[in-house]
């Protein structure tokens, strides 16, 4: 996948694979558990906020939610 993130397939989002995550959380020396409570999350919302609105960027959220453990 390219920096965009979620790719778009015939209108549908493709959400990033779980080794994707753990790849990311590693570059950010965030542990790979985290990562996991991240995927698994925003797997579990179908890829949207928690207000509803599809997520087109992953790794934007991914920031945000390392942002969110460190305050």
């Amino acid at each position: 996948m390219n920096d965009f993130q979620l790719s778009f397939s015939f209108g549908h989002i493709i959400p990033p694979t779980l080794d994707e995550t753990k790849t990311f959380f590693t570059a950010k020396a965030v542990p790979v558990a985290e990562a996991e409570v991240f995927y698994y999350y925003y797997q579990s919302l179908n890829w949207h906020s928690e207000n509803g609105m599809p997520i087109h960027n992953w790794k934007e959220a991914a920031n945000e939610w390392l942002y969110n453990l460190e305050n």
